[in-house]
């Protein structure tokens, strides 16, 4: 049986008098690719930012690798194991495809501020290591031949693929994927499914969020579904096209 990573115990969030997220139960399994989908609104980014400590929850408790992370700092729970990307894209365009891959690893430096500046052995391999890390996140994502150019001159497609390989810098264990097929044509789509797959396949466990109903469908072991910030349903892709809740509150008809 596949180990629980993460765990969300009915957990809630509320802004003022607005329940963003209301009484959510999920687990997930390592080494699977969870999805969570529903309409606009309905609190799914709310969840990542939860997740990954943007927000604190008003109630309930995450579990992440069985211990409670609810409280603690984005960069603690980045050391832990948990990377995400975001629905907007966020590079540093006047930086190197390189550099920006580089700044995922910034949570796995030991190096203070004197043996920089003394550039000590010690931090002389740690930036060789850093290098070479970098270079094997750029590889996974088949962006290793445009390390030297600057993100901001990348297609949009190969600019997404980016933000994972900086996420994937951090070593994570569980990956949290913000809509990372938005805008993109269906070549590309069908390019970063084959990659996810691919980092699967190297025991990561990914977490998406995503609108376009192929492209989860093809590619998550479960789904869960939010509407109004509470879960709906949760099951296998065949499973969720059939559900009539589901199908009522957001795919409108079965997926094929």
């Amino acid at each position: 049986m596949s180990k629980t990573i993460l765990e969300l115990d009915n957990v809630s969030i509320r802004f003022g008098g607005l329940t963003a997220v209301d009484s959510v139960d999920m687990k997930i399994e390592e080494g699977t690719v969870r999805a969570l989908i529903g309409p606009n609104g309905a609190g799914k980014s709310t969840i990542f930012n939860l997740i990954t400590g943007i927000y604190a929850p008003t109630a309930g408790e995450i579990r992440f690798m069985g211990s409670k992370i609810n409280g603690l700092k984005p960069h603690v729970i980045t050391k832990l194991g948990i990377a995400r990307t975001f629905q907007n894209i966020r590079l540093f365009g006047e930086m190197t495809v390189l550099d920006n891959v580089k700044i995922g690893m910034h949570c796995r430096t030991g190096a203070g501020f004197l043996g920089a500046l003394l550039r000590t052995p010690a931090v002389l391999a740690e930036e060789r290591a850093i290098t070479e890390n970098s270079l094997e996140a750029l590889k996974l994502m088949e962006l290793e031949h445009k390390a030297d150019e600057l993100a901001m001159n990348l297609p949009y497609g190969e600019q997404r693929r980016l933000e994972i390989a900086r996420a994937l810098a951090s070593r994570p264990k569980l990956l949290l994927l913000d809509e990372p097929a938005a805008g993109m044509n269906p070549q590309e789509k069908q390019t970063l499914m084959s990659m996810i797959r691919k980092i699967q396949a190297m025991g990561l466990t990914i977490f998406l969020v995503e609108h376009d109903m192929k492209f989860v469908m093809s590619l998550s072991d479960r789904i869960a579904v939010l509407d109004y910030g509470r879960k709906i349903a949760s099951g296998s892709p065949a499973e969720i096209q059939r559900n009539p809740a589901v199908i009522a509150a957001y795919l409108g008809k079965e997926v094929v």
